[in-house]
């Protein structure tokens, strides 16, 4: 699977070459205070590393087609996933899982400022990916509750996700789905996405698989085109 890790400024030259946005360097430039030879160093780093390419006929600079088709996915999806997650130190930088008919990319922002572009194969490993960064395995504990509030437990979580999942995003109309679930006391919890009010959300405790059901059942009914 291809994986691509980009800092700001390289960010900037790509989409520079990909669709000529000159305001994506200028941006860069005045954001985050990058000078003019730290693009340069930047752009000479993506041709070393053979991310920028050169034509041999017409001399022009371009991107690799690997990169190139990663991001094309990532700037127009047909779904977008979005995953937030909260823990006791404070919210984390989103994740977006954009789908399009060829192609699954996980992208994000670090703590660094660093950008990664990471395919997926399947939508099993989104799966994979979404359970990875927001449970963990539990030892069934029988004296707990099936159900509770939501605000009961919050103040007990030790992470909180929220998944958006939108489809067609570009749509105006484009409305997202949203699940969210916690882990408290141990325990894995799903809230109830149909409550009236957040304060009474009910929250019914689950287990790794009923998540993953869950979640490929959701995201699937929200694909353009549904894998064969």
């Amino acid at each position: 699977m291809n994986r691509f890790v980009l800092t700001q400024a390289e960010l900037a030259i790509i989409l520079h070459y990909l669709v000529g946005e000159a305001l994506a360097i200028q941006n860069t430039t005045n954001d985050l205070a990058v000078s003019t030879e730290q693009l340069q160093a930047a752009e000479d780093e993506l041709y070393d590393r053979g991310i920028l390419l050169r034509d041999p006929f017409s001399n022009q600079l371009t991107i690799t087609g690997e990169l190139a088709l990663l991001l094309e996915a990532t700037l127009q999806p047909s779904t977008l996933a979005i995953l937030s997650i909260t823990e006791r130190e404070g919210t984390g930088l989103p994740k977006y899982f954009s789908f399009t008919d060829e192609l699954i990319v996980l992208n994000y922002v670090d703590s660094q400022g660093l950008q990664t572009f990471l395919e997926l194969g399947t939508l099993d490993h989104v799966i994979n990916q979404i359970i990875e960064l927001t449970t963990q395995p539990f030892v069934a504990h029988a004296n707990l509750p099936s159900t509770a509030e939501l605000t009961a437990l919050m103040p007990e979580a030790e992470k909180a996700a929220l998944l958006l999942i939108i489809k067609e995003p570009a749509a105006a109309t484009s409305q997202p789905t949203s699940l969210s679930w916690l882990v408290a006391h141990d325990s894995l919890w799903l809230a109830d996405p149909h409550a009236a009010k957040p304060e009474t959300t009910p929250v019914q405790r689950i287990d790794q698989a009923q998540l993953s059901d869950l979640l490929h059942t959701t995201i699937l009914a929200h694909l353009v085109q549904q894998p064969s």
